[in-house]
């Protein structure tokens, strides 16, 4: 990168330690290199895989024939060569990761079982939700997943953001500028990292207000000068949050000198340290713009940890990182292209020429030079002769016998079959059952890898609490009793959905799960606020009129409970009382009666004092009156099933 008056240099952390206006700055910076050495060659082979990715994902050379991801092929530039270039390897990122990336059945389990537990769970639960669609969590997640699918190797990181109050994740879209380093050799947990990128010097000072001056180096007369910039004087110390910047060099502009950025995260002892004891830790973050620290403050509301949190394509034993969807597919499509360009330049050349041949008895050995058949003439091949066209011989079922092995290597390798490729024929995608069972083939091959990046989201969710908890002291109580975050692999397909919404429905309808654990079964994200709403609309009589009926057919056999319940407290005295007097007993009893009476209805007989014959004679049902409607209703399962009676008097022979 070169602009006016000679090249331009960047400084790098040796250099910048070396400039350093005071030790602790460059006792900083030396720090920073320092770290950065220990993985220096890790984090390198890493920086070149991501750059070799980078140009099968998305070429970096467009030529006249459009994107080709291996330009470097000699037979490009030659005539009569054929060179093609299959940009298919995006598919092999982006679908696994767009099914990775579909929404999971998440709940918060309170830690215990009672009803506070229960609710406060229930309330955690719905403000994660909120949390989730108020910072885009999903499509930040999306994008995470499609890194680590392309990279191996993906960071999330949760800080506090002033402005909306509340916690947000950032997503570190280019994790080659993440220099990261773990605590132990089993690669667990993080001991620190250095986020490093470059800015322009306006951008400095726009940013952090620092004074910026130009350096000049002298060189030969060859060369020339070299110009850099480095810090002079700070001016303030604005906190600075950097921007991913893309390593492609068509994306850089030249432009006058760059200053290197380091945004620095590590864990210190928090106060004396006691040998044989564990030292509580606290987390620093020291952010350094060329030769100037800018800004040095511990953050306590992390508790020791880094505010990254690492998701790996997959698990690799032993090593830091994960396998990327075009490691081990690359060799397979590369073949591919050659063995079509070869293919092509075969077709090339016999298509591009026609070939005859002088048949005959009379045929000489030696054609003549105008025997060519050539447009509007006509040829005189002699007597007995003709002229016929010679067929070229094209290996064509070779070639595809060829190229669908190793289509068929590529599924082994990374299980994507015809379906989720794209390519599968109008049998399979007539048929339900091939389509899920082409579905669940592959979601067996991705179980590890969903597993690893639903893990990821629970520690994400895990940093957050701790985050948001030490941060609004009101929440940190709640928080450590709210439970655990629990999250479920969603369906795939169709028939996955239906099978899960079966089941809790029979669960449910058995008695063995509640409605809410069958909600949440089925993805319901808030199942008290859905169980409010069933509440509303059954008790809405426009729409569920039997409901409602249900409803006012219990609240008047309650009510009837209640009288009877009355009744019989008046017919028996109040509890605890004495024995009643005889005014009392007489009292008590007409009370009965009255009761009998009115359960019996009208049309009935009355009930008669004990020794007291009935007045119609010896039948009890003796007695004449109008024929009367009674209407009795039952409550079976949720349901009023309802009943007309009509009631008859009776009358006995030779009576009436």
């Amino acid at each position: 990168m070169s602009g006016q008056g000679g090249p331009i240099k960047v400084l790098y952390e040796e250099d910048n330690a070396g400039m350093a206006g005071d030790p602790e700055t460059a006792a900083v910076l030396r720090e920073i290199l320092r770290r950065k050495d220990s993985i220096r060659s890790a984090h390198d082979r890493f920086v070149e895989q991501c750059n070799r990715f980078d140009n099968l994902y998305y070429a970096n050379v467009i030529t006249s024939g459009g994107a080709d991801h291996w330009p470097e092929d000699p037979n490009r530039t030659i005539v009569g060569k054929a060179h093609v270039s299959l940009n298919v390897h995006p598919t092999y990122v982006d679908v696994p990761a767009a099914l990775q990336s579909v929404v999971p059945i998440e709940n918060i389990v309170p830690p215990e079982s009672n009803p506070e537990a229960k609710a406060v769970a229930a309330a955690v639960e719905r403000l994660y939700f909120v949390w989730k669609d108020e910072d885009q969590f999903e499509t930040k997640s999306h994008k995470l997943a499609t890194v680590k699918s392309l990279y191996g190797l993906a960071y999330g990181k949760v800080v506090w953001n002033e402005d909306l109050g509340r916690p947000e994740l950032l997503p570190v879209e280019q994790p080659r500028n993440l220099w990261a380093g773990y605590s132990s050799s089993d690669y667990t947990n993080l001991e620190w990292a250095v986020y490093s990128y470059f800015i322009t010097p306006t951008q400095a000072i726009e940013d952090y207000g620092l004074d910026i001056s130009e350096g000049i180096e002298e060189g030969d007369i060859a060369e020339g000068d070299t110009r850099y910039v480095y810090v002079t004087q700070p001016l303030n110390h604005n906190t600075h949050d950097p921007q991913t910047l893309s390593n492609r060099d068509w994306l850089q502009t030249p432009q006058w000198g760059m200053l290197q950025v380091n945004d620095y995260w590590c864990r210190k002892p928090k106060g004396n340290i006691v040998r044989g004891k564990k030292t509580e830790m606290e987390t620093v973050n020291v952010i350094t713009v060329g030769n100037y620290v800018v800004y040095d403050e511990a953050h306590p509301e992390y508790e020791g940890r880094l505010p990254y949190v690492p998701v790996f394509n997959t698990f690799i034993p032993g090593v830091p990182e994960g396998r990327p969807d075009l490691y081990d597919v690359e060799q397979l499509l590369r073949e591919k292209d050659e063995r079509v360009s070869a293919g092509g330049t075969m077709v090339g050349k016999l298509t591009g020429k026609q070939f005859w041949q002088l048949t005959g008895p009379e045929s000489p050995d030696r054609v003549p030079s105008g025997l060519r058949p050539e447009p509007d003439k006509v040829v005189a091949p002699g007597a007995g002769n003709r002229i016929e066209p010679i067929t070229p011989w094209m290996p064509e079922f070779q070639l595809e016998q060829y190229l669908a092995r190793l289509d068929r290597e590529l599924q082994d390798v990374s299980g994507l079959n015809d379906l989720l490729r794209g390519l599968a024929p109008s049998q399979v995608l007539s048929s339900g059952k091939a389509i899920n069972a082409l579905v669940a083939n592959y979601e067996a091959r991705i179980t590890l890898r969903r597993q690893m990046f639903y893990q990821w989201r629970i520690d994400t969710w895990g940093l957050t609490k701790l985050v948001w908890g030490n941060k609004v002291t009101e929440l940190k109580a709640i928080f450590e009793n709210a439970g655990k975050l629990v999250v479920k692999s969603p369906s795939l397909t169709p028939r996955d959905d239906l099978e899960q919404s079966t089941l809790a429905m029979n669960m449910l309808n058995s008695k063995i799960w509640s409605q809410v654990r069958a909600m949440d079964a089925t993805g319901v994200e808030d199942p008290e606020d859905e169980q409010n709403e069933i509440r509303k609309e059954r008790q809405d009589a426009a729409l569920f009129p039997a409901d409602v009926q249900a409803q006012a057919a219990l609240m008047a056999m309650m009510q009837q409970m209640q009288m009877q319940e009355q009744q019989n407290a008046a017919q028996q005295g109040a509890p605890g009382a004495g024995p009643l007097d005889e005014e009392g007993a007489i009292d008590a009893e007409e009370a009965r009666r009255k009761a009998g009476d009115e359960a019996a209805g009208e049309g009935q007989e009355q009930l008669q004092e004990p020794g007291e014959q009935p007045a119609s004679g010896p039948s009890a049902f003796s007695g004449q009156g109008d024929n009367e409607a009674v209407n009795q209703s039952m409550i079976h399962e949720g349901e009023v099933k309802s009943r007309m009676l009509t009631q008859q008097p009776l009358t006995v022979e030779g009576q009436g």
